[in-house]
């Protein structure tokens, strides 16, 4: 089976398969999408946060109820976003959800989160497997040892990692946790939106190149990968 990644620049995602689903979608503000809007005529089952900031839960609201899709998120932020109105299912770390299309863990993301200045609940990466294909998106996260067990225990083929600094890992961290997970293709992420988080995801393409048998696909906001 194959799976079709979009990205839409920072670390907002679709994953197209039997079904679409939409991960951290932050469109509007995003100035990678300056001009630009998510795929005409693709429909979406469920939202995905990993976290509640606002460059992450983004557009969640309009979209949800748009596209009539649930909000799959860990417990306190579900009930954030049930206040809006939208349709949730909740989760926590550790937790592992099925749906028609696949499933999804929630595992570990060092971080903080909260949604317009409430407590959001703890941050995520979520392992998602759709049609046979799993993916790790990582969050907002720091380098952390138990990618190591991640990487052993999902075998994820893709990786999408932060590589922006300040709020997230690095390009050298990010490095590192590529050897730790040891995905066939890691995707960067969360890099070069605001001038804080500015990285050079081709050096980090060279260097992962260089030292582990991961190859790096670096996309432009739109661009779409298949796997």
């Amino acid at each position: 089976t194959t799976m079709k990644i979009h990205y839409f620049g920072h670390s907002a995602f679709a994953l197209e398969g039997s079904e679409n689903i939409l991960i951290d979608p932050f469109i509007s503000g995003n100035p990678h999408m300056q001009g630009r809007s998510l795929p005409q005529g693709m429909k979406f089952s469920h939202i995905f946060l990993t976290h509640g900031h606002g460059d992450h839960t983004g557009d969640v609201e309009t979209l949800a109820k748009f596209h009539q899709a649930t909000v799959v998120a860990n417990f306190e932020l579900a009930s954030l976003m049930a206040g809006r109105g939208l349709k949730v299912e909740s989760c926590s770390l550790g937790g592992l959800l099925h749906f028609p299309w696949g499933w999804v863990r929630q595992v570990p993301a060092t971080h903080s989160s909260s949604f317009e200045g409430q407590y959001a609940g703890a941050p995520v990466g979520l392992i998602i497997n759709i049609g046979g294909v799993t993916v790790y998106h990582a969050g907002d996260t720091g380098l952390f040892g138990d990618m190591e067990l991640i990487g052993q225990r999902y075998q994820p083929q893709v990786a999408l990692l932060p590589i922006g600094s300040t709020f997230t890992m690095d390009c050298e961290e990010a490095l590192e946790a590529v050897k730790k997970l040891r995905p066939q293709i890691a995707i960067p992420m969360h890099y070069n939106t605001f001038p804080v988080i500015k990285a050079d995801p081709q050096a980090f393409k060279a260097r992962v190149e260089a030292e582990t048998p991961t190859k790096v696909q670096v996309l432009k906001a739109c661009e779409v990968f298949e796997v």
